[in-house]
């Protein structure tokens, strides 16, 4: 009877140690997919936003637009880096990955796990068109 409890209890440890590993990954590899498809969504909502819309100067009201984006648990967004602020890039656990645009952004912007909003706006800088962003994170209705 003693050796068949321990037969079983070393066997269910075995089977949480293969098991536990996969699930993780599995996790993982959800996130890395959710955080490229929100990224490339945003990217064709820029891009959209710049072609219907004309930048005005900063001090000017212009187009607006407001974009949700939801960052899965564990993950950090970047918007705005690169050498002219026009990438996209993301970091989960050890897992990185970059969305290419060619719209430039006025600032940089770090975004946490959550749902935030993005206020975008078309403005000409120095004679160059930028996105400028401003963010809003929905789960705790404050300004970020």
């Amino acid at each position: 009877m003693i050796v068949r409890l321990a037969v079983a209890v070393l066997l269910a440890g075995a089977l949480l140690g293969v098991g536990l590993p996969a699930a993780e990954t599995a996790r993982t590899e959800r996130a890395a997919t959710l955080t490229q498809n929100e990224l490339i969504e945003f990217r064709e909502t820029t891009a959209r936003f710049r072609t219907h819309n004309d930048a005005t100067r900063p001090e000017r009201p212009g187009a607006v637009r407001i974009h949700r984006l939801r960052v899965p648990a564990g993950t950090t967004i970047r918007l705005g880096v690169g050498p002219h602020n026009e990438s996209l890039r993301w970091k989960h656990d050890a897992r990185r990955g970059r969305v290419e645009t060619d719209l430039p952004f006025a600032r940089s912007v770090r975004l946490t796990a959550g749902s935030h909003r993005l206020r975008l706006g078309l403005v000409r800088v120095d004679g160059k068109v930028r996105i400028r962003l401003r963010t809003f994170k929905s789960d705790a209705g404050t300004t970020g």
